[in-house]
């Protein structure tokens, strides 16, 4: 678990030096929120360089060097299907064009969950993302990562439905 966190960090820290394209006409924001302020405009196409990434957010910086916050969902990362970056990756095809939201911020529905087969090729990909955990504690201290304990919080299980005996159809 500790080594798979130090990746993830490892990984995200190479993010910010990334160049994406905007697809399809955006608001730049000076915040990251819906109801924050209008600082320009991208047009779809337009080339941004990657700062940073909040939540479903990112912040760019334009051809003319102005720096915003853009949804994550409007850009593209790498060099379209043929990109190398993480966030290019797609372990498993889904649905007739085989693509999968992985941001978090939209997830797979049921009926995709089920009928997802594996992507071998995909897998494969992610090899190349792996690193010792060495490499990992290397590039967390280089990004001044601090490493934080978070306490396990307990859930209340809620039944899904009523299975007591007497409701039971034999």
């Amino acid at each position: 678990m500790k080594n798979g966190l130090w990746l993830l960090l490892a990984l995200g820290s190479t993010a910010w030096a990334e160049t994406a394209s905007v697809i399809r006409d955006s608001d730049l924001r000076d915040k990251p929120f819906l109801d924050a302020a209008v600082i320009g405009q991208l047009k779809k196409d337009n080339v941004v360089d990657i700062q940073m990434r909040q939540g479903a957010w990112m912040q760019v910086k334009n051809e003319s060097k102005l720096t915003g916050w853009i949804k994550l969902l409007n850009v593209r990362t790498g060099k379209g299907s043929e990109g190398s970056t993480l966030a290019s990756l797609n372990p498993f095809k889904t649905g007739s064009s085989g693509s999968t939201v992985t941001t978090g911020v939209k997830g797979l529905s049921a009926e995709q969950l089920q009928n997802a087969q594996p992507n071998p090729e995909e897998l494969a990909r992610l090899k190349n993302f792996t690193a010792s955990e060495a490499e990992a504690q290397k590039s967390a201290a280089k990004e001044k990562l601090i490493a934080q304990e978070v306490a396990y919080i307990a859930m209340e299980k809620t039944p899904a439905s009523d299975d007591s005996p007497k409701n039971r159809r034999n």
